[in-house]
């Protein structure tokens, strides 16, 4: 398993981590630069692309790239793309999973296999854009936490990702409006 993670040191990014704890997995993390400046940032991306790009390319079994994202690929801290329509066409992994906001357009777009995430409620400031104002931190943490240990699961479980949206179907809380939203945006392509 590849991990390809996008940190941008927010708690939406940091919490992803969940996704492969206790997971044999070769992790690439992407953030600004390791002495958390900008003086070198430029070069440092440019090197972790090579590893990225390699990474890509080799993995066959189970690839995750995550962190924030559009409808044109993974984003970088750089605000380059770790993953987009150029590079699409390297994946050769079995599974793979991509899980940034609009992800699943992504992926329907440019004809992309796997598993992937939509818009994604992380904060009480996409709630409040997405009309569910009354929903709190609380909620959308509880959402999140759900989230990340049930990917967790599926891929510990070995479980075939053409079940992975009805496993999430079947534990969604209704009463919880944000994971009644991030869960059933969720989608597959084969």
């Amino acid at each position: 398993m590849t991990v390809i993670y996008s940190n941008f040191h927010d708690s939406d990014t940091y919490l992803l981590r969940g996704i492969w704890e206790g997971l044999e997995a070769k992790v690439i993390e992407i953030s600004l630069d390791d002495s958390g400046s900008f003086n070198n940032s430029r070069f440092s991306f440019e090197s972790k692309q090579e590893e990225i790009t390699r990474a890509i390319e080799r993995e066959e079994d189970t690839l995750i790239v995550c962190g924030h994202g559009t409808e044109d690929g993974c984003l970088s801290p750089h605000f380059d793309y770790t993953l987009s329509s150029s590079t699409k066409d390297m994946i050769r992994a079995k599974r793979f999973l991509g899980i940034w906001c609009n992800a699943l357009t992504f992926a329907k777009k440019n004809n992309v296999s796997g598993f992937f995430s939509s818009m994604f409620i992380t904060n009480t400031v996409e709630a409040d854009y997405m009309g569910m104002g009354n929903v709190g931190k609380e909620r959308i943490k509880e959402s999140e936490m759900k989230f990340v240990n049930t990917l967790n699961s599926l891929l510990r479980n070995n479980i075939p990702m053409d079940k992975w949206k009805e496993a999430f179907t079947c534990i969604v809380d209704a009463t919880n409006e944000v994971e009644v939203f991030n869960f059933t945006s969720l989608g597959y392509m084969e």
